[in-house]
């Protein structure tokens, strides 16, 4: 969610037919806010939550709000979500009432507004099924960045990396503390890279019946609810034929069957016990770190749609993964594919030199999960290229082999990570002798 102006919406309602805006305006009234209320469009809201809303409450100075519904099409279970939410939100904020924000840094969790009937979040049932609707305190002099592309000057543009990589770091010593024991996969089977491989096994394998994918189907019955159509061919067979038969991406193919050991390396690595599974955020990309407009300083992670048990690596190789490609995920000409390393070595410095809660085999891991993150992106590209679309749906004007450029453009970054991963390694040592606080957990 980003902090740009609101801009007013009107438009004339008909009694059979309650207009968003009305509805919105309804419900916000429902929340503990001083009157008068009124409700605008939000411009810059994102692809998932579509339904929300800029709020102004009371006179005079009057405080700004974001109403925000779940989309219940993607997130199947939104209390859920709401409840990881708040344990998140309640993580921050007794992390920093211990003191644990050096002085100089600036943090603000998100603040919820509950409703008049003191819930944390409303919901509202009618002829279309259940909803959540939340309501927000906007956070005041922020701003945020779709990618580092918009921003012209080269010292700025590393400086933002630097600051997200900071960023990234207090949010999980802040969080590090969640408990995980009753923390559900708002995604159920997302990041689950074991599962993306049966998939694809299941798929070169040419099975259409639940049946015949049986022994590769997920043994969890609300994952497999959630993911079992993914591990069928969802095409007519000459179309399907073509798509696996076709020489030019057969060798991606071989590519990501090679790689499945190390693709499943941050899996080991919880099982084991060498790494933690943490409470993570789940999807860090840039655009949902809000910084300062006073200072510049990253100030606060939002979005926390997606919390999940897992590594703070996966957190971490996202985010590394989205900010150093310099040709962006669908890039057809794959010599322009590269690894911005000045970017990389930004972030790497802003993360470790903020960063307390984290231990040595993770930082050991530091320059691999990059890697691996971009190895399952490209899995799931492939994947889904082959079995007919069904997860990364094309719109009408997407080209039909869209998520076939995806994964060839993905595996071409993980290939290139492989190439710079021993000067990765190198620099991340630097920054752990330069740390040497850091990484020592």
């Amino acid at each position: 969610m980003t902090q740009n102006s609101p801009r007013r919406i009107t438009r004339v309602l008909t009694p059979s037919d309650e207009h968003p805006l009305a509805q919105a305006s309804r419900l916000a009234s429902r929340f503990r806010l001083a009157h008068p209320v009124e409700v605008y469009d939000f411009p810059e809201k994102g692809n998932i939550n579509q339904h929300t809303y800029v709020v102004r409450a009371g006179t005079g100075a009057s405080g700004e709000y974001l109403l925000q519904r779940i989309n219940e099409r993607v997130f199947t279970r939104p209390r859920s979500v709401m409840r990881a939410m708040i344990a998140s939100i309640e993580a921050q904020r007794a992390s920093l009432d211990a003191g644990r924000l050096p002085a100089c840094d600036e943090w603000e969790p998100i603040a919820l507004v509950g409703t008049r009937e003191g819930h944390p979040f409303l919901d509202v049932e009618n002829h279309r099924g259940p909803s959540c609707w939340r309501l927000m305190v906007k956070i005041a002099d922020a701003r945020t960045y779709k990618s580092l592309s918009e921003i012209a000057a080269t010292a700025e543009r590393l400086r933002i990396a630097e600051e997200a990589g900071r960023g990234l770091a207090i949010y999980g010593d802040l969080t590090c503390r969640m408990a995980t024991g009753g923390l559900e996969n708002p995604l159920p089977g997302y990041r689950d890279t074991r599962l993306y491989f049966n998939q694809l096994r299941s798929v070169l394998a040419g099975h259409r019946r639940v049946e015949d994918a049986a022994a590769l189907l997920p043994g969890d019955p609300t994952v497999l609810h959630s993911t079992g159509e993914h591990f069928l061919i969802h095409l007519e067979d000459p179309e399907y034929r073509r798509r696996s038969d076709d020489p030019e991406f057969r060798p991606w193919i071989d590519l990501v069957r090679s790689e499945e050991a190390y693709g499943i390396t941050l899996l080991e690595g919880m099982e084991s016990g060498r790494i933690r599974r943490l409470a993570i955020h789940g999807d860090t990309k840039l655009d949902n770190f809000l910084f300062s407009t006073r200072t510049g300083r990253a100030k606060a992670l939002v979005d926390l749609d997606t919390i999940m048990p897992h590594t703070w690596l996966a957190d971490w190789g996202d985010m590394v993964r989205s900010l150093v490609n310099v040709a962006g995920e669908k890039e057809r000409d794959l010599s322009r594919v590269r690894v911005d390393m000045d970017v990389y070595r930004a972030v790497a410095r802003g993360f470790l030199s903020a960063a307390r809660e984290v231990t040595p085999a993770e930082v050991d891991l530091m320059a691999d999960a990059p890697q691996i993150i971009a190895l399952e992106l490209g899995l799931r590209f492939l994947t889904d290229y082959l079995r007919g679309d069904s997860y990364f749906k094309l719109g009408p004007a997407d080209p039909p082999d869209l998520n076939r450029a995806r994964a060839m453009a993905q595996l071409t970054l993980f290939l290139r990570f492989r190439d710079c991963r021993d000067d990765a390694r190198r620099f991340i040592e630097a920054l752990r002798a330069e740390f040497p606080a850091k990484g020592a957990a």
